[in-house]
């Protein structure tokens, strides 16, 4: 990280991390009390349905009511079929409550959300067109916790299963880049053979984001996330207020 002031303008560049995305929201509060304009955005999965929803206008507090509701929590149908375990109803109003714009030019800040291409196995980083909803959910899918999403012909899951953390598309951006990362290394040792096996397994999928961390001119985490659950909506506040206190420390230290 540089060691200078923190910038009034910023390009923000949000990772995936399911109910960890309350963080995302807690460091967003700091910046909007603080008057720092986001200039930009890129983001995946709970990343790329935040900074959809910034950009449309909401803010950090609003986001994080609407995450609490029994409405959205009813958006994940669990279903009973061989290839996943939940479907998003995409006809759900609350949807439109969080992004109530359809087309990425609609936005009020540009946008980059990245979704994962099963049928050629790339990431794609999508900036524009009319299919915003569908490509945010699309960038949501958890394989195979969550139904794939077919958009065009293409089948799509998880933008976090080919990049976790899309630093560099905001690089064009002639704007310092805040990254906010929801899957800090967890150094603990483990001390079983699946502690190893998933040890091994997140250190080949997380590897990558540790070098992309270079590529920020802030970067904001908190080895407090390890203990915060993926799937569980309990830790909300929690989250949101590891956030905040993440954020104040890092723009106190700069200002």
């Amino acid at each position: 990280m540089e060691n200078n002031k923190f910038p009034r303008e910023i390009s923000l560049c949000l990772s995936g991390g399911a109910a960890k995305g309350a963080f995302h929201l807690g460091c967003i509060s700091i910046l909007e009390e603080h008057n720092i304009e986001i200039k930009a955005i890129s983001g995946t999965s709970i990343g790329a349905l935040i900074g959809a929803s910034i950009a449309s206008g909401k803010s950090a507090k609003e986001i994080l009511e609407i995450f609490k509701s029994k409405e959205f929590k009813s958006i994940f149908k669990f279903t009973f079929t061989k290839s996943y375990l939940y479907k998003i109803d995409m006809q759900s109003p609350v949807l439109e409550e969080l992004v109530n714009k359809h087309s990425f030019e609609e936005l009020k800040i540009p946008l980059v959300i990245t979704v994962t291409n099963i049928d050629n196995a790339k990431c794609e980083y999508l900036s524009r067109g009319t299919k915003l909803h569908e490509y945010i959910l699309a960038s949501c899918a958890i394989s195979p916790i969550v139904e794939p999403k077919e958009i065009e012909g293409n089948l799509y899951v998880d933008g976090g299963v080919t990049d976790n953390f899309p630093v560099e598309v905001l690089q064009k951006y002639p704007y310092k880049i805040l990254g906010i990362n929801l899957y800090p290394f967890n150094k603990k040792r483990p001390s079983s053979l699946i502690g190893w096996i998933k040890k091994i397994i997140f250190i080949a999928w997380h590897a990558p984001n540790l070098a992309k961390k270079q590529a920020c001119d802030f970067y904001v985490s908190s080895d407090k996330l390890n203990d915060i659950s993926l799937f569980s909506f309990k830790n909300l506040d929690k989250s949101y207020e590891l956030g905040r206190n993440e954020m104040k420390s890092h723009i106190m230290n700069k200002m």
